[in-house]
C-alpha cells in the first residue's frame, strides 16, 4: 500500500496525517505547513511548498525521514508517483489536444532544439516515471512536474504553451532508510 505519513515534529512525534492519495491542499487533512518529519511506504511521493502542486518541490522514495529541514513546516500539497520512478517515458505534442508532431523521450534532454521541438510543445501524455519540464535549455527556468496519470491536452491553461525547452526524468532520491512498517 502506498502511504505518506506526515508528522508534526521531528523524529515522527506529535500529531500525524496518513495520506494514500494526491492532496492539492493539506488544509483538507489539517496539516497545511505543519510537517517536520515523514515516512513513505511504497511508491515515491512529491511534496510541494504551495497548494495545487506548485512552488518548491522534492521527491522522496520509500523510507523514514526523521527531519526535512528544507521543508520544515512548509508542505502544502503532495502527489504520489504511481508505478515508481523507473523506465521513464513521456510523449510531447506540437499542438494542443495531442496533435501535430509528437516525440517520445526516455532520457534527459538538455535541449529540444536538435529535435525541432524547442518552444513548440503544447500538450503531453505521461507514460511512466516522473518528469521535470523546464522553460529554458539545460534544465533552467520555470519548472513543471509531470507524474503518473498526467495528461495535459492544452498547455495554454497552465501558461506553458510553447515554452518547454528541456526536460529530464526524476531519479529516486538517493538517501533513505528502509521503511520498518512495510
Amino acid at each position: 500500500m502506498n502511504t505518506l505519513e506526515l508528522f508534526e515534529f521531528p523524529d515522527f512525534k506529535g500529531a500525524f496525517a496518513s495520506i494514500k492519495q494526491d492532496i492539492a491542499d493539506l488544509t483538507s487533512v489539517g496539516f497545511l505547513k505543519k510537517a517536520q518529519s515523514l515516512k513513505i511506504c511504497g511508491d515515491p511521493w512529491f511534496i510541494f511548498s504551495e497548494a495545487g502542486y506548485r512552488g518548491k518541490f522534492r521527491c522522496f522514495k520509500e523510507g523514514n525521514y526523521n527531519s526535512i529541514p528544507e521543508f520544515q513546516k512548509n508542505i502544502s500539497s503532495v502527489r504520489l508517483v504511481k508505478g515508481g520512478l523507473y523506465n521513464p517515458k513521456i510523449t510531447l505534442y506540437e499542438h494542443i489536444n495531442y496533435r501535430g508532431k509528437s516525440f517520445t523521450l526516455d532520457r534527459p534532454t538538455d535541449s529540444l532544439k536538435p529535435y525541432g521541438f524547442d518552444n513548440m510543445v503544447s500538450s503531453h501524455k505521461w507514460v511512466s516515471g516522473a518528469w521535470i519540464l523546464y522553460t529554458r535549455e539545460y534544465y533552467t527556468g520555470d519548472q513543471m512536474v509531470a507524474l503518473a496519470g498526467d495528461e495535459n491536452p492544452d498547455y495554454r491553461t497552465l501558461g506553458w504553451n510553447d515554452k518547454v525547452s528541456s526536460l529530464k526524468p526524476v531519479l529516486p532520491y538517493e538517501v533513505s532508510i528502509k521503511c520498518e512498517m512495510c
